[in-house]
This record gives structure tokens, C-alpha cells and sequence, in this order.
């Protein structure tokens, strides 16, 4: 089997805790080399997958020629750069969300990739998660309006560095992206309108921006996503829950490991539990090899990763201004290909 020889830029607890068991599983991957700003944490890895070096200079893997694509996996502030000078680089890149901190740091991404015509991936795992897979399947054909649902809630410590705005970019843009974009894929119908209210519900003194709210995602349909997103959360209680509705018809998932539905004719009713809970990583990073290896369309590529951060960017206006804000022009593929004529 062909391998996709990729570069892991950022080998902290997330990686090491989430992509690389995965990625050892599949044979798809060949880890070549390890980028940290801690040369310890590359190291370590270099020697758990026999990779070819360990750096603290992603330059040293963009430069490499037998690297075919990065893993980018470094604190928020950093993706849009690193990015930016993988596809400069011809790289092609699975970047973790957010795609950028702001809507001028998205678009340069969007150019850059779109430029250099590699395959690009943003984190969005959530809708790659096998059980709302299995929903989609489920209300695939129905043409009523949907009704969704969603709760992420957890203690989430005010001193987390993804609170500062200029590094971690605050809850909504830095974690809120996956289920704005969850609830995106469980739409058949572009989103038009945001609105968010919320604020800090946090230490005041030590987070600058809001951390808590109920978001609310009109779409072209008519249907409504709303989700409630609490970092002042309860450790002691399921942290996610997706409830849909759909012309009669209710799908329940119970945090990416169970899920019950109800009111379907050739289905009935039914449940589905998995052995753990899956998230969607062990797709995503499948379908980014396939995107790569075999030429296919890259999982969450350019116009869904702008899509879910553009909505991330509205949300934070919405509640400064607590009024809706309007989801701007989505398809930055079309937009690049006119510019270009």
C-alpha cells in the first residue's frame, strides 16, 4: 500500500493523545518527521514512529521534498501562518481547527491553498462521527424543515490559554467551529443569518472575551440550529448532546456513543451504541490520505472550513452588538476561480 509521508508540526498532549494512536493504526500514514518548539516532545515521537528527524523548525519540513503533507497541530494563533507556508510550499495540510483567528487570516489561508492547489483539511471532526453519519442517513430524502439542537458543555478553566483572543481566540472561534459546522452538515441548505446571545460566564478578571452563550443558525431552507455552549459546565453531566426534528420525526445522539431514533417508516425506531465514543478523528484523517493518495475530495476542505469560522467571527458580533449578522459569500472556491479570469 502506498503511503502519505507526512510532517507532524506540533507533538503536544492533543496530538499525542488523539492523532497518533489513529494514525499508527493506519497504514495509510508514515510519519517522517516531528516539529515542536519543544525538541523533547519532536524527539519523542521521531522515536516512537522511527521518524526521520526531529525539529523545532517547521521551515525544516516544508523544505523537505519527500514530505508530502503536514499535520498541523500547534496552539490557534499559529495555524494560519503555518498553513499559509505549507501551501507555499506545496504541501498538502490537515490543519486542527480554527482555521484562522480572524476573516482576513481565513481568506489568506483560502488563497494560498487554492494558489498552490493542494489538498487542504480543517478539523472539523463532529460531522465525520459515525453516528451522525448514520443520521444523515436516516433523514437523507426527507424535504421537511429540521429543528436541531446541540449542547457542549464543560468545565473549561478561565486560565486556558484558548481564552486569550490574539492566541486561543476565545471558546466560540477556538471550539464553537466544530458544532457550527455540525450542525451545518446535518442542513442540506447554506446558512444565512446568526445570531448568538452570551458573554462571559467565567472569572471576568482573567477572560477578555466571551466564553458561554446560546447560538442560533438560520438556513435557506427555513430550517434552525441552535446550540448552547457553557464553559462554566458540570463535570459530572454528558458533555454532548445532539437532538434533531424533522417532519415527525426525532433523532437523539448522547455524546458520539449513543443514539436513539424515533418516527421513521422502513427504520421504525431504533438504537445504536457504539463501544466508545468516536468523534469523527478516525474518518477524517482516513478520507485526508484518500484525498491525497488516491486524488479524492479532501473531508471539510476550503469552502466548510470557511463556512464554520465565518459563523465562529458572526457569533462574537452578534453578542457585542446583540443583534443577527448576516453569513456573507460561502463558496471562496468559485470566488478565487473569477478573480483569477
Amino acid at each position: 500500500m502506498r503511503q502519505l509521508k507526512i510532517g507532524l508540526i506540533g507533538c503536544g498532549g492533543f496530538a499525542r493523545g488523539t492523532h497518533l494512536p489513529l494514525i499508527k493504526a493506519n497504514p495509510k500514514y508514515k510519519v517522517a518527521a516531528a516539529c515542536d518548539i519543544n525538541l523533547q516532545a519532536a524527539e519523542a515521537v521521531q522515536k516512537e514512529f522511527s521518524a526521520q528527524y526531529a525539529t523545532t523548525e517547521p521551515e525544516k519540513v516544508f523544505a523537505d521534498k519527500e514530505i508530502q503533507a503536514v499535520l498541523i497541530v500547534t496552539r490557534h494563533d499559529t495555524h494560519a501562518s503555518l498553513s499559509i507556508q505549507a501551501a507555499e510550499a506545496h504541501k498538502h495540510i490537515l490543519c486542527e481547527k480554527p482555521m484562522g483567528l480572524n476573516i482576513e487570516e481565513c481568506i489568506r489561508v483560502a488563497k494560498a491553498v487554492l494558489k498552490a492547489n493542494v489538498k487542504y483539511t480543517v478539523g472539523y471532526n463532529r460531522g465525520m462521527a459515525p453516528l451522525v453519519l448514520r443520521a444523515k442517513e436516516l433523514l437523507n430524502g426527507e424535504g421537511a424543515k429540521r429543528l436541531i439542537y446541540h449542547r457542549i458543555q464543560a468545565p473549561f478553566p478561565p486560565e486556558s490559554w484558548t481564552h486569550i483572543p490574539n492566541v486561543g481566540g476565545g471558546r466560540f472561534v477556538g471550539e464553537g467551529c466544530h458544532i457550527f459546522d455540525l450542525i451545518c452538515e446535518l442542513v442540506p441548505a447554506p446558512p444565512v443569518s446568526v445570531y448568538a446571545a452570551g458573554g462571559i460566564f467565567l472569572d471576568p478578571d482573567k477572560v477578555k472575551i466571551p466564553d458561554s452563550g446560546i447560538v442560533t443558525i438560520a438556513f435557506v431552507d427555513g430550517s434552525v440550529g441552535t446550540t448552547l455552549i457553557a464553559s462554566a459546565g458540570c463535570a459530572q453531566f454528558p458533555k454532548e448532546s445532539t437532538e434533531i426534528y424533522c417532519g415527525g420525526k426525532a433523532i437523539h445522539i448522547n455524546d458520539f456513543r449513543e443514539m436513539t431514533y424515533h418516527g421513521f417508516v422502513e427504520n421504525g425506531e431504533g438504537k445504536i451504541t457504539l463501544a466508545a465514543v468516536d468523534k469523527g478523528h478516525r474518518r477524517e484523517l482516513d478520507l485526508f490520505a484518500d484525498s491525497v493518495l488516491s486524488k479524492t475530495e479532501p473531508p471539510n476542505g476550503i469552502n466548510k472550513a470557511f463556512r464554520a469560522a465565518q459563523i465562529s467571527f458572526l457569533v462574537l458580533d452578534s453578542i457585542k452588538t446583540g443583534k443577527p449578522a448576516a453569513v456573507k459569500e460561502l463558496d471562496l472556491i468559485k470566488k478565487y476561480e473569477k478573480e483569477k479570469t
